[in-house]
């Protein structure tokens, strides 16, 4: 590329008098991206850049938190859960791929549920916001230690950002906010996850997944641009005494509430929280979420969205008295 310097003055009178245009977009280099006066990019291709691993342009815009019911009015516990540890993963500015709109503002305000409705004191809460690969392993070893030199643990983990599948043996894996779409060995495997803690010593582990496994982005489109469909994750065989509550099952994707400023899943989890104070069975809570993320989800966008459960065989018939506190 060639830069030369003009008088801007000169070159704005020349061009007035050989092309009768009324306004003039100036353009200023970024990143290696072209954007306009707004800072939108300008014949920038946000595809092209999750196909080739290129950085997403800082300019990208994000979705603007929303404050909704479920962020004020967090019913408070009168009792400490001593016992409980939990590992929250929020990842939303990906370096490349799309962000994940709410996801910052989702594992914020779980956090507030978590100290104030469930009672786990805030030192005994790993918050990871865009987390990389290191951090989220990292998070991942304070919890498994806790909940093998502290008796009675259980723990709470709840991850919400994108997952992929591996295209070869469609193993599902979490992606770190610098992991790249078409290199899993850049993200973390979701079976490592359970494995790892499925070998401490916890009572119980509750896992919240507010993300599909499926390649897909929360607005539907696909996060590698040559990946043409979504594909169905391979389920993971739990182990331990585990339950996971998934935002969407198959091949569909886990889609956000822009009205509420959050994700579907994770909106409703918040609100049956807010209700029932955080004294909700895990079968009633299966129910709510299932019902209302279900209806949403056609409602907003046409598009089914069917959040699951899944136990290891340990709690499988256990599970649906299992409670939160």
């Amino acid at each position: 590329m060639t830069l030369s310097l003009i008088d801007e003055k000169k070159w704005q009178k020349e061009l007035n008098k050989n092309f009768p245009v009324k306004w003039v977009a100036k353009l200023t280099l970024q990143d290696d991206v072209f954007y306009d006066a707004n800072g939108n990019p300008v014949n920038g291709n946000t595809q092209n850049n999750l196909a080739n691993n290129t950085q997403v342009p800082s300019a990208q815009k994000k979705a603007k938190p929303i404050q909704s019911d479920v962020d004020s009015n967090i019913p408070q516990s009168k009792k400490e859960s001593e016992n409980t540890y939990a590992l929250i993963i929020a990842n939303e500015d990906y370096q490349f791929v799309d962000p994940v709109n709410f996801a910052s503002h989702d594992g914020e305000v779980f956090k507030e549920y978590c100290i104030k409705t469930l009672g786990i004191p805030e030192k005994q809460i790993r918050y990871c916001a865009n987390a990389s690969y290191g951090v989220i392993s990292g998070g991942v070893d304070w919890l498994s230690y806790a909940l093998n030199n502290f008796e009675g643990s259980k723990a709470i983990v709840y991850y919400c950002g994108h997952g992929i599948p591996d295209e070869k043996t469609g193993d599902a894996y979490i992606v770190p906010v610098d992991g790249k779409g078409t290199n899993t060995a850049t993200c973390y495997s979701l079976n490592k996850l359970y494995t790892t803690l499925a070998a401490t010593k916890a009572t119980n582990i509750t896992y919240f997944m507010d993300a599909c496994f499926t390649g897909a982005n929360k607005d539907g489109s696909m996060l590698v641009a040559a990946r043409g469909v979504a594909r169905e994750a391979k389920k993971e065989t739990l182990e331990g005494n585990a339950v996971v509550f998934s935002a969407s099952s198959a091949d569909e994707t886990a889609m956000t509430y822009p009205e509420k400023g959050h994700g579907l899943f994770t909106y409703f989890l918040l609100k049956k929280m807010q209700e029932t104070n955080g004294e909700v069975s895990y079968e009633e809570l299966a129910g709510y979420i299932n019902q209302h993320v279900k209806k949403e989800a056609f409602l907003i966008n046409e598009k089914p969205q069917t959040p699951v459960v899944a136990t290891s065989k340990a709690a499988s018939a256990t599970w649906k008295s299992m409670k939160l506190k």
